[in-house]
């Protein structure tokens, strides 16, 4: 096991350090230059001081591991525009996002596990075809359609919810408050999940209901509900396991969107206010900061199989 994580340990290191190069490599490419958004209308002078700070005049590596450099220092580098820290800029940002994501699959478990298992209980019933139904008319909706219908039914219309204008306040001073502004956004992201997850899952318990050891179980006389819960539950998730690793990343995109639709300030709003004030500094890092929460979560979803899973566990022992 140790030999496992040394291994896996030694794979990240690599892998980010590869995902750092390609990241500064494509987003240098851009149009646009730091030292001319610094500088602004401030003339020539003020450009070649700049270029030298920032090793603008220096080669690719150079300037990459000045950037690398200015990365691991704790600040992050600083933005163009205004002139501060990054790590000031994500420090406020990263709750709203990081709140966002783990609302949604919250949501999104708690709804896929029991409309899964009745489904898979009861194949091709009428409740079956029409979660099917559901889920499939779900999957052809992408969330900048989903956010803004359940923004003008629930805010304007019914005005349950608040609308884009309400103020988040921290979970920690005011939870229901943050539930209740959190809720319409997770539930955009949310959706989406719930679709996957439970075609998955019904797909798998399905196939592991027919299994050997849950025909003895019946024959034991344990209950439906004991038997769904305490022995097929298990092994039935690998596939959602893996697939909530591969999606990730489309949650991401799902939450920079969100962000917009619902008017929360998080990495998503701050990645569109640097690209549209050409802040290269802020768009380099908030890119590689999503590839690596990327990579380091699919790396603990590949250890978390040998949890889930005893035969994993053995053959990789092995």
């Amino acid at each position: 096991m140790l030999k496992l994580f040394a291994r896996r340990g030694l794979e990240l290191l690599v892998t980010l350090f590869l995902v750092s190069l390609v990241t500064f490599f494509f987003t240098s490419k851009l149009p646009g230059s730091e030292a001319a958004v610094i500088c602004g209308s401030a003339g020539r002078a003020c450009l070649r001081k700049e270029d030298a700070i920032l090793y603008l005049n220096h080669p690719f590596f150079a300037r990459y591991f000045h950037w690398l450099g200015n990365l691991l220092s704790g600040t992050l580098g600083y933005s163009a525009a205004p002139r501060q820290p990054i790590s000031t800029i994500l420090s406020s940002a990263y709750p709203v996002t990081l709140e966002l994501v783990i609302y949604s699959q919250i949501i999104a478990i708690l709804l896929a596990i029991p409309l899964a298992m009745w489904s898979a209980v009861r194949p091709n019933r009428l409740f079956d075809r029409i979660s099917t139904a559901g889920t499939f008319a779900t999957l052809a909706l992408p969330v900048f359609i989903i956010g803004p219908l359940l923004r003008y039914f629930f805010s304007v219309q019914l005005t349950i919810f608040p609308g884009t204008a309400s103020t988040l306040p921290s979970i920690a001073s005011n939870p229901l408050q943050n539930l209740n502004v959190m809720f319409l956004p997770s539930l955009t992201l949310a959706i989406g999940s719930i679709a996957v997850y439970q075609r998955l899952l019904r797909a798998d318990m399905i196939a592991t209901l027919e299994q050997d050891f849950i025909v003895m179980a019946r024959a034991k006389g344990l209950t439906t509900r004991r038997i769904l819960f305490r022995h097929a539950l298990r092994p039935s998730t690998f596939g959602v396991v893996t697939v909530g690793g591969l999606q990730i990343g489309s949650l991401i995109v799902g939450a920079i969107i969100a962000e917009q639709v619902f008017g929360l300030t998080g990495i998503g709003s701050d990645l569109v206010a640097a690209v549209t004030k050409n802040d290269l500094p802020t768009v380099q890092v908030i890119t590689l900061v999503v590839a690596v929460v990327y990579i380091v979560l699919n790396l603990l979803i590949d250890l978390l199989y040998t949890v889930i899973d005893p035969r994993v566990r053995r053959a990789r022992a092995t």
